[in-house]
């Protein structure tokens, strides 16, 4: 198992190859090589022409880039690649990630652009054949997580005293999906991973998305509940929790019974690290900085407790 992700060049192109767009830098491209073994290509160029749908509906996401044959990846094996990739082509967006002196506005507009992706999957047909992962209870710390490990290999080797904590906060969530269902109401196709310090850039007060490679099926609620988790504990995670719903309410409204379970799908976040930290250290076990991520999210989870 791989825990470095992908490996992203940026491309100048040497011919001038602009674009009559504010949402893209004129003759750069983000070029992807794939992690082996995280997804099939099957799930990426799902990935691709759902950012595709996206790009042609108006909203600040990449545009992929299709080979001179129209495929959305290519299998490519070249010398000092140790193995082949599936590599994929986008255009560069515009923008800047915000990690200082963060600000309400900055939430909000994080939360008008999941609303207008929430808005835009409620009324779109996947094409025949699209699969992503799901973020149930077998794709948060279970079977297909993503880390090539079986949740009867990770889970036992969770370190004790992480487990109390990481066995009520799954318990509760698994609880809570029983009896919402996966209905289009709760559930539908989410990014999961946006942030002001992840996959965030802004150009002109605008949020625009730059990576979909967690994007997959899961809990409305929950997509709401990623952004807030690097605020955890923070004097300014109730301001910033009221922009986030503020800017996504300008678009799409969501039930309170679902809102009052942010808190909860927030934990299930950190509980999510714990089995990935638990699984990356499996193979590499001198692995600090995902043993830092796992004791952060243990402590983030034992407050949630509190």
């Amino acid at each position: 198992m791989v825990d470095a992700g992908n490996t992203t060049y940026r491309v100048k192109t040497r011919d001038i190859y602009s674009i009559d767009s504010d949402l893209f830098v004129d003759d750069c491209f983000a070029l992807r090589l794939h992690q082996p073994g995280y997804q099939e290509k099957e799930s990426i160029n799902s990935e691709l022409e759902w950012i595709s749908a996206l790009h042609h509906e108006g909203l600040p996401v990449p545009e992929p880039i299709p080979s001179v044959n129209g495929e959305l990846s290519i299998h490519v094996q070249t010398t000092g690649l140790p193995e082949p990739r599936q590599c994929s082509l986008l255009r560069w967006v515009k923008g800047r990630m915000v990690k200082k002196n963060v600000r309400p506005r900055h939430m909000r507009e994080i939360g008008r652009l999941i609303g207008r992706f929430h808005d835009f999957v409620a009324n779109w047909e996947p094409p025949r054949g699209f699969k992503r992962r799901h973020y149930d209870r077998n794709g948060l710390w279970g079977d297909d997580t993503g880390t090539e490990h079986k949740a009867s290999e990770v889970i036992p080797k969770i370190p004790q005293r992480y487990v109390p904590a990481f066995k009520d906060v799954t318990s509760r969530v698994e609880q809570v999906m029983d009896e919402w269902g996966k209905g289009s109401d709760v559930y539908g196709l989410i990014h999961a991973d946006l942030g002001t310090k992840a996959n965030v850039v802004f150009c002109g007060g605008e949020a625009r998305a730059i990576d979909f490679d967690d994007s997959g099926y899961g809990y409305w609620v929950y997509d709401l509940a990623v952004p807030m988790v690097d605020w955890q504990g923070e004097p300014e995670w109730h301001d910033f929790r009221e922009s986030l719903l503020e800017g996504y309410s300008e678009v799409r409204s969501i039930p309170d019974y679902q809102l009052k379970r942010l808190e909860l799908f927030q934990a299930a976040f950190n509980a999510v690290e714990i089995f990935w930290g638990t699984a990356v250290t499996l193979h590499n076990p001198d692995s600090v900085y995902w043993i830092e991520r796992r004791e952060n999210a243990w402590r983030q989870l034992s407050n949630y407790l509190k």
